[in-house]
């Protein structure tokens, strides 16, 4: 029997979104489209990192873009890449989303009853805290209970799928029992999709005193918008890491954290501009790197189907039929990414890797156009630079929309209004990106928000099938039958995919792409000589 996923509440916040999405604000400058449209070949990047063995000893330096005075050491605050890369070496997760899946982390396994209605977390045995005391059942309890409480920012989306506040300790000190809100199939890939950040037992504020966790690295300072300063952690339960000491730079400028690279104060830059690596590294022993084709960004739009054309069918097929992806994918990212499905999730388990990319036919654009009566309509376009080149993409899209018969028209807003609720409702689509992110939280999130979701009873009924069954060929077939109903008539228009690209220098090795490698796992970060 199929269950309709209770999902979290529909009011959109900005966190909200941008927790989605994974991104914090960025403000990367982008050239004109003019520019991007350069033949130049793009520079040859390096993919992944050295595969040398690190060194024991050293500082590595990184710069990540951050979000200034508001950066937090609580992990349920936080959302820029400088954020995120602190809680997760800082910290540890129950799960990790690593290549496309759930893999264990401080959970060992996570089981349902043959009802799928209770769960029970196996936690690893001889974990530390940072301070030397065990980690325990009563760490991941009132985890769960902190992530429940409605005083928090966010409130965790788990909470739509299990009691979290009435989690217990089991048997013994590293067994968890949670009640489910609904069937769940597959727990670990919820948990590990929700950002869950295990804190201490107790632990109700985070300073650089009390900010303990069982991470590869333990705090020694931190100064909000500038600079977080991290040791190894001798005895880490996934063994030691190599560099002694890790310093995280918040550099929000993308240009900023190249130039500190350059200039030999940091050694590794994240998510640099697709103009600066066409460019070449700017220096001898420079390596720009992509994180690879599974761990690109898929960029795109989605159609508030709660307005009057993006609600008629034949519009939305309109304009899947009729943009042109190939021009898009080469002004925007010169060279470094490639035209997409309409689909969200590549790279995630269960991924369909067999839906092609729409064949563009125009005068079908415009006859689909015309029956519905949109030739000629208002169009408006909603657009903010929380990717490199978003707004860029959003003119062309605009210009494209013209040329089809719409009267469209766009509206380029800051980061900060970006996923403004107001603002979202009274457009008709919203440039969007998303990484690489589990199916479950690209499909499940995405639907909370009344802007971004699609009422579709076939997809709500795949989604909920593919979240409750217990059956891995069931949950298969659930999200192939979900994929194929945005890609046939779904409000995502998912035109291209992009390059995760970073400056480096060559003897930095151990960048772990985990859950997006805008924010990469330093645990084992260090240098080959």
């Amino acid at each position: 029997m199929s269950h309709r996923p209770a999902f979290p509440s529909s009011s959109v916040t900005r966190r909200g979104v941008l927790a989605l999405i994974g991104l914090g604000v960025t403000t990367a400058g982008v050239p004109s489209l003019a520019g991007c449209a350069s033949d130049k070949a793009a520079a040859p990047a390096v993919t992944g990192a050295p595969t040398g063995k690190a060194r024991r000893g050293g500082t590595a330096r990184l710069a990540f873009a951050g979000a200034g005075a508001s950066e937090s050491l609580d992990p349920t605050v936080g959302t820029s890449p400088c954020d995120l890369a602190r809680y997760s070496v800082l910290f540890d997760t129950l799960f990790s989303f690593t290549d496309g899946e759930a893999k264990p982390a401080l959970a060992t396994a996570a089981e349902v009853d043959s009802k799928a209605k209770r769960c029970t977390l196996t936690l690893r045995k001889g974990v530390k805290w940072h301070d030397g005391t065990s980690f325990t059942a009563a760490d991941v309890v009132h985890t769960l209970k902190y992530r429940a409480s409605p005083d928090r920012v966010s409130p965790s989306e788990l909470s739509a799928y299990f009691d979290l506040a009435s989690a217990k300790a089991g048997d013994d000190d590293h067994t968890v029992l949670v009640p489910t809100r609904q069937p769940v199939g597959d727990p670990a890939t919820l948990f590990a999709g929700a950002g869950l950040y295990v804190i201490k037992r107790n632990t109700d504020s985070f300073t650089a005193e009390s900010a303990v966790g069982t991470g590869p690295y333990r705090l020694t300072s931190f100064k909000a918008g500038t600079e977080t300063r991290l040791e190894r952690f001798d005895g880490y339960w996934d063994g030691d890491g190599p560099a002694d000491k890790v310093v995280l730079l918040s550099v929000d400028d993308a240009q900023a954290r190249v130039n500190a690279v350059r200039d030999g104060q940091a050694d590794y830059a994240s998510d640099i501009s697709f103009a600066t690596a066409k460019a070449g590294a700017p220096g001898t022993g420079l390596q720009i790197r992509d994180a690879g084709k599974d761990l690109r960004t898929t960029y795109g739009f989605v159609l508030n189907v709660g307005r009057t054309l993006p609600s008629d069918p034949r519009v939305r097929e309109a304009i899947k039929l009729g943009i042109d992806r190939e021009a898009l994918v080469k002004a925007v990212f010169l060279g470094y990414g490639k035209p997409a499905n309409d689909l969200f999730g590549a790279g995630a388990k269960y991924y369909l890797d067999d839906v092609p990319v729409p064949e563009r036919d125009v005068a079908k654009a415009k006859r689909l156009l015309r029956k519905a009566g949109a030739t000629g309509k208002p169009f408006v376009v909603r657009t903010a630079e929380y990717e490199s080149g978003l707004n860029s993409s959003a003119e062309l899209f605009v210009e494209q929309l013209k040329e089809l018969g719409l009267d469209a028209s766009l509206v380029k807003v800051s980061t900060t209004q970006g996923y403004d609720p107001a603002g979202m409702k009274a457009c008709d689509a919203i440039s969007f990106p998303l990484g690489p992110v589990s199916l479950a939280l690209a499909y499940t999130r995405s639907a909370a928000f009344k802007t971004l979701a699609f009422p579709d009873k076939e997809l709500q009924g795949a989604v909920a099938e593919a979240i409750s069954t217990t059956s891995d060929s069931a949950r298969a077939d659930a999200w192939a039958k979900a994929q194929r109903v945005m890609a046939d008539r779904g409000n995502w228009i998912a035109w291209g995919r992009a390059d995760v690209l970073s400056l480096a220098k060559a003897q930095l090795t151990g960048i772990e792409n985990r859950e997006s490698p805008k924010y990469p796992w330093l645990g084992k970060v260090g240098f080959t000589a």
